[in-house]
């Protein structure tokens, strides 16, 4: 057993408890807020993260490839940096994020076993769907929209591997604009419970 990849696999899985910022209020009390605590973690990850390039160290669980450049831990954090301060929708966030967590580690075992794409494709729409609609973030046939364009998005960038950038970035960058998009240009002529 590749204990890496079950680490790697591990932190994907248990990565949504960083969803637990929206059920944080803003003020935390002796003036430290939601938003300086959550800098301060994504700043000292990107000092680390720099600090690993700069010195040529390979941290625990990455893969050979991603010594020469910005670590798949590095880049799964800018996308959610990207989807806390650019997106801030947690109805688009939160099931965006929870697919990339948990379906990113599912299609890479699909893949290794020759599993058909259908499978990462269809539990990624289900946990989307699910998602939203365990957060009344939006009416049912909304919820069903948006479900399958976040799909299509997330599934499209999820397989082709790219030398610089990873899946864990791009898995959250394109459904979450999307989803925003989609939302924005359709807004309340599409019945979109707000």
């Amino acid at each position: 057993m590749d204990v890496s990849s079950t680490f790697r696999r591990a932190f994907h899985l248990i990565s949504p408890v960083f969803m637990a910022y929206y059920l944080l209020p803003e003020e935390l009390g002796g003036g430290i807020t939601r938003t300086s605590v959550t800098l301060l973690f994504l700043g000292t990850a990107a000092c680390i993260e720099i600090s690993r390039i700069a010195l040529g160290l390979r941290m625990f669980g990455m893969r050979t490839y991603e010594e020469q450049r910005v670590s798949a831990y590095a880049q799964g954090a800018l996308g959610l940096a990207f989807g806390l301060f650019v997106i801030r929708d947690p109805r688009i966030v939160i099931p965006v994020f929870i697919g990339m967590a948990w379906i990113d580690p599912l299609a890479g075992l699909c893949r290794r076993r020759g599993w058909n794409r259908v499978i990462p494709t269809a539990t990624y729409f289900a946990l989307f769907l699910g998602t939203v609609l365990l957060m009344h973030s939006f009416a049912i046939q909304n919820a069903l929209f948006f479900s399958a364009a976040a799909t299509v998005a997330a599934i499209l960038v999820e397989g082709p591997k790219h030398v610089q950038i990873d899946d864990d970035l791009l898995m959250q960058v394109f459904p979450m604009l999307v989803v925003y998009y989609l939302l924005a240009g359709f807004g309340t002529g599409f019945g979109i419970s707000m």
